[in-house]
């Protein structure tokens, strides 16, 4: 051993914990990086003869001094931040999203999803996200401009509610001039919406008779001025429907049939003629008070994108400003068996490295993957406190050495002294 080899060793101990200083800036500079998993320093200490090296027994041979033998992202899972924001998610659990393209993917924890100009989700820095688009199969980009946005004409409409079994009888109309007139004899009034071929959307007005004990007169009309007639004149739809409950207050599968009513109106806004269907066999009657409790109709209005919403299961939705929904597709996410060798590519994606194995895609909640968050984004791992304690102990390694690598050099200069 010489004296020499100190300078040596000194400077590998300066070179690996400068390298060590900078890892702990990058940490820290990433503090608040959407996603960052915050990277650990590994040492390794460096010996001239390496493992399969022989060494004599009296006087073994002195290390080289260390390195930095691998610069390791910690993948733990970052707590997940509200942030009120449709297109921001984040993954409660394993996985990542997928993004890039089919010859070349990569990987990220960051949900801070944008829509680009093609109508295409990407992330902040324009990947395309990855992903089911509509009800499909194959992996692929979502495009919101795929959805269809334009209305549909309704086939059935189903009435949930309740008549009051107390009500008293009355007059059934059999053509009445005024809406004003039907209110004044009906037992009870319901209103429902449905849609034209053009989705447009009409009031259908329902009004309810009773009749006899147990036994109710349901009829459906449209105001005149929908269906080519006089504005404010109603127009009934179809004939009338007859409800009859048994002694339970429930209409009976044999009388279901009569208590639905058929309606065919010639729309004069230039929509093809309604054929739809309205099912008022829901009904019960009990001794409340008569209300409607729920309806649904499968036509829809045409409507136009006013924000979106991530499901736990990776669905994406477009939410109408018609109030209804349409699937643009579902995030799929990927598992790998070790993590540790993925590589990272900036911009908080990362890369499938040598040992990180194949990947496993599954909707968000298979196969061991987390479930989706919406309007929530990870954020960073990185403890600020344990950055500080590694950057002192980074900083008093690096000092040390630089003492040892002056000591040595006055030691040489005080051994060539001798020589004058």
């Amino acid at each position: 051993m010489r004296i020499e080899s100190a300078l040596y060793a000194s400077r590998e101990g300066l070179d690996a914990h400068g390298k060590a200083i900078s890892v702990v800036g990058d940490n820290v500079a990433n503090a608040n990086t959407v996603g960052y998993k915050t990277s650990r320093v590994e040492f390794a200490d460096l010996f001239p003869d390496g493992k399969d090296g022989r060494q004599s027994g009296a006087l073994p041979s002195s290390g080289g001094g260390s390195s930095v033998a691998r610069v390791r992202q910690i993948h733990e899972t970052g707590v997940l931040e509200a942030t009120g924001r449709p297109l921001d998610v984040g993954i409660a659990g394993d996985g990542f999203f997928i993004v890039g393209d089919g010859d070349n993917q990569f990987y990220t924890r960051a949900g801070n999803f944008q829509i680009n100009e093609d109508g295409l989700l990407v992330t902040a820095d324009g990947e395309p996200v990855l992903g089911l688009q509509g009800t499909g199969t194959t992996l692929g980009t979502l495009n919101v401009k795929s959805i269809d946005t334009t209305g549909a004409a309704t086939s059935l409409a189903t009435i949930y509610g309740n008549l009051a079994s107390s009500a008293e009888t009355t007059t059934v109309p059999t053509n009445p001039q005024t809406f004003t007139e039907i209110n004044s004899l009906a037992t009870f009034i319901a209103t429902a919406s449905v849609n034209d071929s053009l989705g447009g959307i009409h009031d259908v007005s329902l009004a309810f008779f009773k009749t006899d004990t147990n036994e109710w007169t349901a009829q459906a009309y449209l105001d005149g001025g929908e269906v080519g007639g006089t504005k404010g004149v109603p127009v009934q739809l179809g004939s009338n429907a007859t409800l009859t409950f048994d002694s339970s207050g429930s209409i009976s599968t044999a009388n279901a049939a009569a208590a639905k009513i058929t309606a065919t109106p010639t729309y004069s806004s230039g929509a093809a003629a309604g054929n739809f269907q309205i099912d008022l066999s829901k009904f019960s009657q009990f001794a409340s008070t008569s209300i409607v409790n729920s309806f649904s109709q499968d036509g829809k209005s045409v409507g136009n994108i006013k924000s979106y919403q991530f499901q736990a299961d990776g669905t994406l939705l477009a939410v109408l400003d018609t109030g209804s929904t349409a699937q643009v597709g579902k995030i799929q996410l990927a598992q790998f068996p070790n993590t540790d060798a993925l590589e990272r590519a900036g911009n908080s994606l990362f890369r499938a490295g040598d040992g990180s194995g194949t990947p496993t895609v599954s909707d968000p909640g298979d196969e061991g993957s987390g479930k989706l968050e919406g309007n929530s984004l990870e954020r960073s791992t990185v403890d600020i406190a344990n950055q500080f304690i590694d950057l002192v102990l980074y900083q008093r390694g690096y000092q040390a050495n630089s003492q040892i690598l002056n000591a040595a050099d006055q030691l040489i200069q005080g051994t060539l002294q001798l020589m004058r």
